[in-house]
C-alpha cells in the first residue's frame, strides 16, 4: 500500500472518479461505493503509481489505460 497519505488520497480520488464514469472494477467486491472499490484495488495492488521523468502518473495494469 502507498505510504504517503496524500498520494493515497489522490490515487483513490482519481480511480473513484474513473469508476463513477463507467470504468470496470479490477477486483471482485461486494462494495458498491467507488471509493471503497478504489481502496480495495490499491490494497490488492491492481492499481499502482508509476513514476516518469517529468511527473507521476497513476495507472492500473500496464496494458490498460492510465488513471
Amino acid at each position: 500500500m502507498v505510504e504517503n497519505k496524500y498520494l493515497l488520497t489522490m490515487m483513490v480520488a482519481k480511480r473513484a472518479k474513473q469508476l463513477r464514469a463507467g470504468a470496470k472494477p479490477l477486483v471482485e467486491t461486494k462494495n458498491k461505493k467507488p471509493i471503497l472499490i478504489a481502496l480495495q484495488e490499491i490494497s490488492e495492488r491492481k492499481v499502482y503509481l508509476k513514476e516518469t521523468q517529468n511527473s507521476e502518473i497513476f495507472e492500473d495494469q500496464p496494458d490498460q489505460n492510465i488513471i
